[in-house]
C-alpha cells in the first residue's frame, strides 16, 4: 500500500483541483488521494466513494509516482468490443417488438437467436447498452419497460 503525505502546497493544489472538477470520475481520484493523505485505507476509500479497490490502488499509485498532473489524465484502456456488440441493435429491436421481461429471458432470447452462450455478465452488458430497464409492477413481478 501507497502511503500518501501532502505538503500545505500540495493540499491547496489537490483541494482547488477537487472543487473545480466537474466529472465524478475525476474527482473520485482526487478524493482517493485526499483520503488517503488522511490516513484512510484503500477498503475505507472503496466504502467511502462506492469504487472499486484495484482503482483506488491504481490512483493513489499514480499519485506516488507521477503526481497530480498525471492522476488527472484520463486514462484510455484500448478495450476491445464485447462480443455482442454487434448485435446490440437487432435486441434493441426485439425488445422493442416483444415483450422481454426479464434478465433470464434475455439471456435465453441470445442463446437461442444469436447462438451465443450468454451469461449474466453479457446480459448486463447489453442492459448497459440497450434501453432496457426491468420496474417492479403490482400485478407481475417485473415489466419492461422501454
Amino acid at each position: 500500500m501507497y502511503k500518501i503525505k501532502l505538503s500545505k502546497d500540495e493540499l491547496s493544489e489537490l483541494n482547488k483541483k477537487k472543487k473545480r472538477e466537474k466529472n465524478t470520475k475525476m474527482y473520485h481520484r482526487l478524493q482517493s488521494v485526499y483520503l488517503a493523505h488522511k490516513g484512510r485505507d484503500n477498503k475505507e476509500i472503496t466504502d467511502i466513494l462506492g469504487v472499486n479497490k484495484n482503482s483506488v490502488t491504481k490512483w493513489v499509485k499514480i499519485y506516488s509516482k507521477k503526481g497530480l498532473n498525471e492522476l488527472c489524465q484520463p486514462i484510455n484502456y484500448n478495450r476491445r468490443s464485447a462480443k455482442i456488440d454487434d448485435y446490440i441493435d437487432k435486441i434493441k429491436k426485439e425488445i422493442k417488438d416483444n415483450t422481454i421481461s426479464t434478465l433470464a429471458e434475455l439471456q435465453e432470447w441470445i442463446k437461442k437467436n444469436i447462438l451465443w452462450k450468454s451469461n449474466k455478465a453479457g446480459c448486463s452488458v447489453v442492459v448497459k447498452k440497450t434501453p432496457f430497464v426491468l420496474q417492479k409492477n403490482a400485478f407481475s413481478p417485473w415489466k419492461s419497460s422501454r
